[in-house]
């Protein structure tokens, strides 16, 4: 039944695009129907959660255009690249201090951003005008700041014990001395 399926979606998109083109007159949502082409392939493996995994970048961007040419809606449809990094937590179901400070920013960055503009919110710390979302996204600064402070790991460039700092400074201090001795 899947490769039934799989084989009659062009068809199905073609005939989706031409229903939205002809009685809806909305060819841009018609177009974006053919996208269903490649998501069906997708959708219907044999493996479904490590499919899904491995091709979110191509579900999300399938998603986003979906969203902008067929509706119009750029603005929210950006969130959907957020699926991917939350599709890698769940599919590799750990979660460590590094990623959960990532989640917590963009929850803020998210949550802040849709409160800004709503009446409850207090009118002494709207600094940014009417909307938060442009300036707001400035706090995905605060990702790399924080992890590299409070969590760093061997892989962070922050990261020296004494020896490693010892060693590092004198090989970058003997690079320096073979280098001037072979221009002379």
């Amino acid at each position: 039944m899947r490769k039934r399926i799989v084989a009659t979606t062009p068809m199905i998109a073609v005939f989706l695009m031409l229903v939205s083109g002809f009685v809806f007159n909305n060819w841009k949502l018609g177009v974006s129907f053919l996208l269903l082409i490649p998501l069906s392939l997708i959708l219907l493996s044999d493996n479904l959660p490590k499919r899904i995994h491995q091709n979110m970048p191509l579900i999300a961007i399938i998603l986003f255009l979906w969203l902008t040419f067929g509706f119009g809606l750029a603005h929210p449809g950006w969130l959907v690249f957020f699926l991917i990094p939350l599709s890698d937590m769940i599919y590799r179901g750990r979660i460590n201090a590094r990623k959960l400070v990532s989640i917590i920013v963009t929850f803020l960055y998210i949550l802040i951003g849709v409160l800004y503009s709503r009446s409850f919110f207090p009118e002494s710390l709207q600094v940014f005008g009417d909307s938060f979302w442009h300036p707001g996204w400035l706090m995905f600064l605060l990702i790399p700041i924080i992890n590299n402070l409070f969590f760093p790991n061997k892989t962070s460039f922050i990261y020296f014990n004494k020896s490693d700092w010892k060693d590092r400074i004198q090989s970058y201090m003997n690079t320096d001395n073979k280098d001037d001795e072979e221009k002379f």
